[in-house]
């Protein structure tokens, strides 16, 4: 090393709290986006809204309880989602709440699909509604949102 070589300024690179417009950032606020749509949509046909889903129906299918509903779980994954859109380095909160609006969309498929076992002849798709579908996808787009880069540098 030269003594020309130690005078050079230095430059170093950091992340800036500035937040980016780039495809990751974009598809989260999508995905943020169409979960929260989806609190607002039926998720059962019927006109069955999450408000009217108790959270219960999860893990018991017969359940006869009726509070607390399924947005004590959907409306902070969806804050979840809405931060993790907006930082700059938000993709670990993307996944978190994808995954988990995953799960609790999943979760609530099976249990439905297991309560309609008791009528033949009737799919599972015939008693799922809008809402449903929308957090579904809402949640797909978070995921991936979360791999793709936030700034369009």
């Amino acid at each position: 090393m030269t003594l020309s070589d130690e005078r050079r300024p230095r430059t170093v690179e950091h992340r800036s709290w500035v937040p980016g417009f780039g495809p990751g950032t974009i598809t989260g606020t999508l995905g943020a986006s169409a979960v929260i749509v989806s609190l607002l949509l039926p998720w059962q046909d019927g006109g069955i809204h999450p408000t009217n889903i108790p959270i219960a129906f999860l893990w018991d299918g017969a359940t006869r309880s009726s509070d607390p509903s399924l947005l004590v779980f959907l409306v902070p994954l969806a804050v979840i989602l809405i931060v993790g859109a907006l930082v700059p380095i938000g993709a670990t909160p993307r996944v978190i709440g994808a995954i988990g609006v995953l799960i609790v969309t999943g979760v609530f498929a099976y249990q439905l699909d297991r309560a309609i076992a008791a009528f033949p002849g009737t799919k599972l798709s015939d008693v799922l509604d809008t809402g449903f579908y929308v957090a579904t996808i809402g949640g797909i787009l978070a995921f991936v949102s979360a791999v793709l880069p936030t700034d369009a540098r």
